[in-house]
């Protein structure tokens, strides 16, 4: 589809920016709340506004100009121990996830034990595009997103496409 075909530049882009930050993808992401729910943590980098009309169930929002990530890594139980965690940062595309991502990796202690950071590839224009279960801020299932702007509104089915 059209949508899909104009994603892959843009997570292509988002990749050579951000060369040190690890991708999930959208089935890898399933598998593994499937596998391991308990070790999994979704943050939602996206704006109050974006994240009530669809996110991913479970997942905290952070804002995308948090400035204090040793904070954060503190706020999220981050700060050690040795249970396996797995983080994965999403937003509308992938840009401000990955930008926390690699943000929040610099940012972990030495001692985290086996906690890896990841960016949802493609974010939630992806998950949405492949049909995949996200929830508004009434917990009710839904499937449209906040497309962010008129340009990234163009990356999603028009079907998923949130009127903003």
């Amino acid at each position: 589809s059209l949508p899909t075909a104009r994603m892959n530049p843009v997570i292509w882009w988002i990749r050579s920016s951000f060369q040190s930050v690890q991708d999930m993808g959208s089935d890898s992401l399933v598998q593994q709340l499937a596998q391991k729910p308990g070790h999994i943590l979704l943050l939602d980098v996206r704006s109050a506004a974006e994240y009530e009309v669809s996110h991913l169930e479970g997942a905290v929002r952070i804002d995308p100009d948090t400035s204090d990530v040793g904070t954060l890594v503190k706020e999220l139980g981050l700060t050690g121990g040795m249970e396996e965690k797995e983080v994965i940062c999403y937003c509308t595309a992938g840009y401000h996830a990955s930008e926390m991502a690699q943000r929040l990796d610099k940012a972990l202690p030495p001692g985290r034990g086996s906690t890896r950071v990841y960016s949802l590839e493609g974010g939630l224009v992806s998950w949405a595009n492949d049909g995949k279960p996200m929830v508004d801020s009434g917990g009710q299932t839904t499937a449209l997103v906040h497309p962010y702007n008129k340009v990234w509104a163009q990356l999603l089915e028009p079907q998923y496409r949130a009127p903003v």
